[in-house]
């Protein structure tokens, strides 16, 4: 299933060990010796009579010792720990496919504290990053490279001048590193027509549940190919008063506020994002855009499956879904070693069946590098070993190791459910940069779920309240 690896690559598979320049340079050095002992010996019959001294090779003069550059490489991706320490040890020890031994790497972890409310914590997550970021080059220490996650933002990041676009380093770049990613992953990187960063974590939307609850209802699990009617029909079932007194205690759909709940069935209508970060346009008031959304709010006005009218407050959507036992929730894919309770499927498909596919983490280089050409050089083949190991893999060949799992890319072993998932949300998920984004996700909760939840709004007013805003926040 996925695409076969460029001929002449420099960046070999992870699985392999290519020969590295001080494995090179050692062989060549131990191959010395018989390369003299060749050109030594007699040419002609009175060397016996006449002997000559041996001739001797000059001496050579051992090549000056130059000490590797050091590049820092700063996270604040503390999941993502284990495997960036082991791909900078590698890197140190000669052992990294594609790595220089020219460059030496440090790995920083960008420490950041949390904040109760959303949007506040965004704020801090920049304001932290950018200080780190000023201090580090007012110490003459300036990073080289940084890698950051959704929280941090991408769109803000993109626009905010603290990364440097990469054009014109890929276009010297005769390996063509960008074959090794998936297109639709590159969309997510691509800001006002230049690439500025490389992926290396995805995310795709996927529908959670109880599987408890359904075996309870008589209901059959959702997989592959369960239609919207099918998800509404099942979510009716599972929508309970269990204790007679009027008010519904278990939920057959339970909307969270770090997700964009209504952002499946507007995808599934359109055969675009909502938004463009090239061009900074936002299409949600255009037809397609509003039934999908007017599907979502009928989903409460008019069903009944999940919490809806005045008294629903923000509150309802902090709670992970099993605290308060609703059977289905929406969310990203991950690994089920990670979730507590409950089991993944596709997303209910409307007339196409489209999750969207998001941005979970990038390397970029800082406007503030030293040397953006030297920064590159470790730039490109980190970021393919790590789009090859983290749940979604950006790297095409990620997905071999998703189909046939490997030592080494253990963050990829799946059961064979989730396998089969993951191997469908990559083939069917649609670039969203409006879902990558953690600014527009909580502002969009605020402006266009929470006011549709609580009946406060038509889908057209809430609509066009969040389409100015977007398109404000994208002309910054």
């Amino acid at each position: 299933m996925a695409a076969a690896r460029p001929a002449g690559s420099a960046y070999p598979p992870a699985t392999s060990r290519s020969l590295t320049r001080r494995t090179l340079l050692s062989r060549v050095l131990l191959g010395a010796p018989v390369l003299l002992l060749a050109a030594c010996g007699g040419d002609d019959e009175d060397d016996t009579e006449q002997p000559r001294a041996a001739p001797t090779a000059p001496p050579v003069a051992a090549p000056p010792v130059r000490e590797p550059t050091q590049l820092t490489v700063a996270s604040m991706l503390f999941e993502f720990g284990s495997v960036i320490g082991k791909a900078v040890a590698e890197w140190n020890e000669g052992e990294f496919p594609g790595g220089s031994e020219d460059i030496q790497l440090e790995h920083l972890t960008i420490q950041i504290s949390s904040r109760r409310d959303p949007l506040e914590s965004l704020e801090h997550i920049q304001e932290r990053v950018q200080a780190f970021l000023a201090e580090r080059e007012s110490a003459g220490t300036p990073l080289d490279l940084l890698m950051v996650n959704r929280l941090f933002d991408f769109p803000w990041a993109f626009r905010s001048g603290i990364i440097q676009p990469l054009d014109r380093l890929l276009q010297q770049d005769g390996n063509e590193p960008l074959s090794r990613f998936l297109p639709p992953a590159l969309e997510l990187v691509r800001f006002r027509g230049q690439m500025m960063a490389l992926p290396v974590v995805l995310g795709a939307g996927v529908a959670r549940y109880n599987p408890r609850h359904f075996a309870d209802a008589g209901l059959p699990e959702p997989d592959n190919g369960w239609t919207r009617d099918e998800f509404v029909a099942a979510a009716l079932r599972l929508t309970q008063d269990t204790d007679n007194d009027g008010k519904i205690d278990t939920w057959g759909f339970r909307p969270i506020d770090n997700f964009v709940n209504w952002l499946p069935f507007v995808l599934q209508e359109m055969d675009r994002d909502v938004v463009d970060l090239n061009t900074g346009e936002v299409r949600l008031l255009e037809p397609a855009a509003l039934h999908g959304l007017q599907f979502w709010d009928d989903l409460g006005r008019t069903h009944g499956i999940m919490p809806h009218g005045p008294e629903v407050t923000a509150d309802l959507y902090e709670v992970e879904f099993w605290y308060r036992h609703p059977s289905t929730f929406f969310y990203y894919f991950a690994s089920p070693a990670t979730i507590s309770t409950g089991r993944q499927a596709p997303l209910p498909t409307g007339p196409r069946d489209v999750s969207p596919l998001t941005l979970g983490a990038s390397l970029a280089i800082p406007a503030s590098a030293r040397d953006a050409a030297q920064s590159y050089q470790a730039l490109a083949p980190l970021a393919i070993y790590l789009g090859e190991r983290f749940l979604l893999p950006p790297v095409i060949s990620g997905q071999e190791y998703i189909e046939n799992p490997q030592s080494g890319f253990t963050n990829l072993m799946l059961p064979e459910h989730d396998r089969q998932l993951a191997k469908h949300v990559l083939q069917t998920a649609r670039p969203s940069p409006l879902g990558s984004s953690s600014m527009m996700l909580f502002r969009l909760f605020e402006l266009l779920s929470l006011p549709l939840a609580r009946g406060e709004a038509a889908v057209e007013q809430a609509a066009e309240e969040a389409q100015n805003w977007l398109q404000s926040y994208l002309s910054e």
